[in-house]
């Protein structure tokens, strides 16, 4: 006869696999962070790329690299245009990307790095009080 497995056994598995979800998405919401900082490289600020060519790029699936830009963008770290077809990083987005500091949550760096800009100078650090 087969033992059935208990409650707090299956709410332990169903734990587990939620936890490899979501490591899973924040590989994928840093593999978009990469990409998208190479194109602002090679195409200047702020390297606009088409959803689908990052999908086709990363070998992901549109849905994938859909719910990871809504999460980056929501933090900040990304916009997109009118329609929704392109994405790219903001100031923020690209000095994250560019530290490339995985073990600190996203949320955390940003923060950090929203800390660090004077609104309304794009790229420009603010000025410590001594000097």
């Amino acid at each position: 006869m087969d033992k059935k497995p208990t409650y707090d056994e299956l709410a332990a598995r169903i734990e587990k696999l939620e936890g490899m979800l979501e490591d899973e998405g924040r590989v994928v919401q840093w593999e978009i962070l990469g990409h998208l900082a190479e194109a602002w490289d090679r195409d200047g600020p702020p390297g606009i790329v088409e959803n689908r060519d990052l999908a086709a790029v990363l070998h992901l699936g549109t849905g994938a690299v859909a719910v990871a830009l809504k999460t980056l963008s929501t933090l900040g770290i990304t916009d997109h245009d009118t329609m929704g077809y392109a994405s790219y990083l903001t100031q923020e987005g690209y000095d994250i990307a560019k530290r490339q500091i995985r073990t600190v949550p996203l949320e955390e760096q940003v923060e950090k790095a929203k800390g660090e800009r004077v609104k309304g100078t794009w790229g420009k650090k603010r000025r410590s009080k001594g000097s």
